[in-house]
């Protein structure tokens, strides 16, 4: 399907809708020509708003890694990332034996969340309950 109009409305600021036809004829919401979707988002995150120490949710691929910023470089930034720890719970993770610093878009942050807290002398965990689907 290839999307042919996206629509946006000030007083639904958290929903992006879109149709794969374009309807020249109606209203956005009242369309009786094709069938329209709606994508609706839990909250705005402003990535401009990430500054260096802050803690951020990054996506890769079906995961999120937790880490923290170290520099912003334009439009992108360098994280120190944590690893997950092989644990049952899905919010342990430890820093890897080599760091692993990466530059990445600023785009790919899910969210800022606030510094992990200890659960074991190596193990860390998040306040936040990250989902990337």
């Amino acid at each position: 399907m290839k999307v042919h109009q996206i629509s946006w409305c000030k007083t639904k600021p958290l929903s992006i809708d879109a149709r794969s036809l374009s309807c020249f004829q109606c209203k956005p919401d009242d369309c009786i020509h094709y069938h329209i979707k709606s994508h609706s988002y839990d909250e705005v995150v402003d990535n401009y708003d990430i500054g260096v120490n802050n803690w951020v949710a990054v996506r890769f691929e079906d995961e999120w890694f937790p880490g923290e910023v170290i520099e912003i470089i334009g439009e992108d930034i360098k994280v120190n990332f944590m690893i997950r720890a092989r644990q049952q719970s899905v919010n342990h993770f430890k820093w890897p034996l080599d760091t692993d610093c990466q530059r990445i878009p600023i785009a790919s942050i899910i969210s800022k969340i606030s510094p992990p807290y200890p659960i074991s002398s190596r193990l860390f965990a998040f306040h936040e309950n990250i989902s990337v689907t």
